[in-house]
């Protein structure tokens, strides 16, 4: 990157270039903003700039040069790669557990339609359903969160048992906030992808973040 930056016709500008990142927010909050001292420190030259994405939607505030997507990827529009694949697991809060408890792997009838569940369009329930072998469809009722941030912390607060994916949920699981109920996780469908529009990583400053997030990911 910096012999790209030397290249005749792409010396770096005499004035910071600006790059537009827009990024869903629990992917934000869980692994872009606990290292982004260390992108400013190698790359002190950019002035960035992150907004919110709505996952699954694909609705940005603005105009962005690089986004990070959560999908079923086959974006046809957009040159991308993929970022984190995910395995997601049925929890819920010591507590819950405590009082609705025990669970045998969350995986029959029995449990999954008796046991109040945390409801997100960003991780369906009849994917775990289909992955246990059970006939039951997407719940109609609970709680719901259009952010798995959210959800997990009205997992966390006992709101019911919610679907957390692994890596993006580690920081519920470590704390303890959240028990996992099965040690047969499900492979979501869903991943997050960085997209850009085709040419967008010939500029220095995308191909600069992109790698620098691929490498501090889990």
């Amino acid at each position: 990157l910096a012999a790209l930056r030397e290249l005749p016709g792409e010396r770096a500008p005499a004035v910071a270039p600006r790059l537009r990142v827009a990024v869903t927010p629990s992917f934000c909050r869980q692994f872009v903003m606990p290292k982004l001292e260390l992108f400013r420190r190698d790359w002190p030259d950019i002035e960035l700039t992150l907004q919110v994405s709505i996952p699954l939607r694909d609705v940005v505030a603005e105009e962005a040069d690089l986004e990070i997507r959560y999908g079923a990827g086959g974006y046809a529009d957009l040159e991308h790669r993929l970022l984190l694949r995910d395995d997601a697991v049925p929890a819920c809060s010591p507590a819950f557990l405590d009082e609705h408890g025990p669970f045998d792997g969350f995986s029959s009838v029995a449990e999954c339609s008796a046991t109040a569940l945390v409801r997100s369009p960003l991780e369906p329930w009849s994917n775990w359903f289909a992955h246990c072998g059970l006939a039951l469809p997407e719940p109609a009722r609970g709680a719901q969160f259009n952010d798995l941030g959210l959800a997990y912390d009205a997992a966390a607060g006992g709101f019911g048992v919610a679907l957390v994916r692994q890596r993006l949920g580690a920081a519920w699981f470590d704390s303890g906030r959240l028990l996992a109920l099965s040690s047969r996780p499900l492979r979501s469908p869903y991943a997050h992808y960085l997209c850009w529009r085709p040419g967008a990583l010939e500029r220095w400053e995308c191909a600069a973040f992109a790698d620098w997030l691929q490498a501090v990911l889990p």
